[in-house]
């Protein structure tokens, strides 16, 4: 039996359902009424265009398409065509349902506020206790708010999570909490107090049987740097690890199997008597699957591989790109750092990233958060969907460098969780915290872009 288009706005209309059987696609300069209920769909769904539905397939229709197809990971030409219409369908399918639907979450019934959203009388109020459980919501499904978390305030970094949630179910990325949003939200939340498991992508870090790592380790006044170096090498070697021979001023290479999974593991090491350390480390973000920093973050102006008072050896983040001086992203924190590094180049930009390829990268160092806005805005073809990412949120201290790369690293080479990685660099940094007599709220480290990661 053929099968048949279900959604209201699509129902009934014979050369859709001949397309969704296999007849040929409608491209542009089409014209009728099929256009006309597809047009209307997109409308529907938030897909605005100019001339609306005019049942006129022109330059307007067909970069909706586009958006839509896209989100569908259906990249390529505007077209109708029989997938796209069936995503289309189930999509309109969906937002049916959103009329008839009641709040079930815990997170959210009895929510007045909430109840108005889903039934699109009004939108989510700029503050209070509605927003704070949306954002609770969103950071316990791993679409971060990293600088304010669930404050209660809504703002441009949670309008970045809705937007990230809103992509992971394709839905039009609004950044808005829409009635449909509100719905998938109540479908997909935790119960409350509990966190959604999160994985690397490994199926997508492993290419050719290898998963490659590019660790570099900053640059210390006080040599913490050597020290810390000294123990990620031994425990290299006690994981199992075998040093490759190197060149004079190459990075050190380790390798191994991956445990409980097919294919190896290769680890370069990159420090300060590594030539041209800044270089290698760049070499690893573009090419490497994962890269591990651990240093001094120079206030959030970057990665620093020699003295501060030299700009030779950084891999410049905060501060040199047009954006800092329009003042569309902040410049690093610190004046004088920011003069050291006046007229460096910024290392983002001048760099050439693969979008077909997904990455783990991660900082450790003090407050590496401030990096996060340079990373989403620089990153020419990185996004959430191919690049996540692990910042400190606060101080953190030399001395547990090492442990901070090693519990990345091992979770890595046995197909840990996200969530084990976070826990364990957290309990790290408290454990030196309290040692220390210090106190602080809120995690030490968090993830940024695993809200999409499926479980392997």
């Amino acid at each position: 039996m053929p099968a048949a288009l279900e959604s209201n706005l699509l129902r009934g209309h014979q050369d859709l359902d001949a397309i969704l059987n296999g007849d040929p696609a409608l491209a542009r300069g089409a014209r009728g009424e099929a256009v006309r209920a597809v047009q209307r769909g997109l409308l529907a769904l938030g897909y605005g265009f100019r001339g609306g539905a005019d049942g006129a397939f022109g330059s307007a229709t067909a970069s909706a398409l586009v958006e839509f197809r896209a989100l569908h990971e259906r990249v390529g030409a505007g077209l109708i065509d029989g997938p796209t219409l069936a995503a289309l369908d189930r999509s309109l399918l969906r937002l049916q349902a959103v009329a008839d639907y009641r709040l079930r979450s815990p997170r959210f019934t009895g929510s007045a506020a909430l109840e108005r959203v889903l039934a699109g009388r009004s939108p989510l109020p700029r503050r209070g206790d509605a927003v704070r459980s949306v954002q609770q919501a969103l950071s316990d499904l791993q679409f971060s708010l990293p600088r304010f978390g669930a404050d209660g305030s809504l703002g441009g970094e949670t309008s970045t999570a809705l937007r990230g949630f809103q992509r992971w179910q394709k839905i039009r990325p609004g950044g808005e909490l829409s009635p449909l949003t509100m719905m998938a939200l109540d479908q997909e939340a935790t119960a409350p107090g509990e966190r959604a498991l999160r994985y690397p992508a490994y199926d997508r870090l492993i290419e050719d049987g290898w998963l490659t790592v590019t660790i570099g380790v900053g640059f210390d006044e006080n040599d913490a740097d050597l020290r810390e170096r000294k123990k990620l090498e031994a425990a290299l070697r006690a994981e199992q690890f075998a040093a490759e021979t190197s060149s004079a001023g190459a990075p050190a290479v380790f390798t191994r199997a991956l445990i409980g999974r097919a294919g190896r593991m290769r680890v370069r090491l990159v420090h300060r008597d590594t030539t041209r350390p800044e270089e290698s480390f760049a070499e690893g973000l573009v090419r490497d699957a994962v890269t591990i920093y651990a240093g001094h973050a120079r206030y959030g102006t970057g990665p620093d591989f020699d003295a501060k008072e030299s700009a030779a050896e950084n891999f410049v983040i905060g501060v040199g790109a047009p954006q800092h001086v329009t003042g569309a992203l902040e410049r690093g924190y610190d004046r004088h750092m920011n003069a050291i590094l006046a007229g460096q180049p910024n290392d983002l930009l001048v760099r050439r990233f693969d979008p077909e390829r997904y990455q783990l990268w991660a900082f450790f160092g003090c407050t590496t958060r401030n990096y996060l806005d340079e990373l989403r805005a620089l990153v020419d073809g990185k996004d959430a969907g191919n690049l996540d990412l692990l910042v400190s949120t606060r101080v953190i201290y030399w001395s547990d460098n090492a442990a901070y790369v090693l519990s990345l690293l091992r979770a890595l080479l046995r197909g840990g969780s996200v969530n084990d990685v976070l826990d364990e660099l957290d309990a790290r940094a408290r454990q030196t915290e309290a040692g220390r007599g210090e106190s602080h709220e809120g995690p030490a480290f968090v993830g940024d872009g695993f809200g999409d990661n499926v479980a392997p």
